[in-house]
């Protein structure tokens, strides 16, 4: 499927921590499964709410910015970022929501010498708000929640997901033009498969070989057959050694993050994607 090894470039490989979702089931502790990435060469570890094991409690599945702390101490060579679900694209969520201060705590305590990494992803906003007069408020939004990332010097990666491409970047760029100096603090979670929630797969290579790779903090890679995201690489929805050239040719250098969906096999399949790039 993909490119021969002659041709692999050598980005920073990682892995979001959803896909580890049956092993954390079954009572693996993360700490034993970060220690298994690194062994398989994966140095960027995305830890999802929901995803964290005996590092997150309570309904809403809180990260603890304690523990994380001493997760981080175990590992000072994984770089961590940390993902939360929250609606931020609906220009209501508000800088003191208890979950997004949980969140930017937790990152703090990850951070190590890095800056702290908070990623946002909004999977509640109804499709019926992504309109062209809701572009500015959402921006400003955006914008608002921004103060609380600059006082701990960090980063806040907002990842597209249901949003029309066109909208979210749109938004996006309007919000990082309200923060002027400060924009390179609010940067982009590239996923092309998300891309297939709301464009055609003959858009998905056009919109990879256009965006602003400068906005990127990381790229999830997933594969998608018959509607459904499956727990390895092989040929599906997206073309993926045609996307991984585009990236090369453009000079792609940041984290590229695997987001296979949960499996017993798991390692396998990292293993097998691994190899690849």
């Amino acid at each position: 499927m993909f490119a021969p090894s002659s041709s692999r470039c050598h980005w920073p490989l990682g892995l979001v921590s959803n896909c580890w979702k049956t092993q954390l089931d079954a009572g693996i502790d993360l700490d034993t499964l970060i220690a298994q990435a690194e062994r398989c060469g994966l140095s960027v570890v995305e830890l999802r709410q929901t995803c964290l094991g005996t590092y997150e409690s309570g309904p809403d599945c809180a990260p603890d910015a304690v523990l994380l702390a001493g997760l981080a101490s175990q590992f000072p060579n994984v770089q961590f970022n940390v993902a939360l679900s929250l609606p931020c694209l609906g220009g209501g969520l508000s800088v003191d929501n208890s979950i997004f201060i949980t969140g930017i705590n937790a990152a703090v305590a990850l951070a190590g010498t890095r800056a702290p990494h908070l990623r946002l992803v909004d999977l509640q906003t109804q499709s019926g708000q992504f309109t062209a007069d809701t572009v500015d408020r959402v921006a400003q939004g955006i914008a608002k929640l921004m103060p609380a990332i600059l006082d701990v010097g960090g980063i806040l990666s907002i990842e597209h997901a249901r949003q029309p491409w066109n909208w979210f970047r749109s938004a996006f760029s309007e919000a990082q033009l309200r923060l002027g100096k400060n924009a390179e603090h609010l940067q982009l979670c590239f996923d092309p498969c998300n891309l297939l929630l709301t464009e055609s797969i003959e858009q998905v290579s056009e919109i990879v070989g256009s965006v602003e790779l400068s906005t990127l903090s990381m790229i999830h890679v997933k594969q998608r057959r018959d509607g459904l995201i499956q727990p390895d690489l092989a040929e599906g929805d997206l073309d993926w050694p045609l996307l991984i050239g585009l990236l090369a040719s453009r000079g792609y250098q940041g984290p590229i993050l695997f987001e296979i969906a949960p499996h017993s096999n798991v390692w396998s399949h990292l293993n097998s994607a691994i190899n690849h790039f």
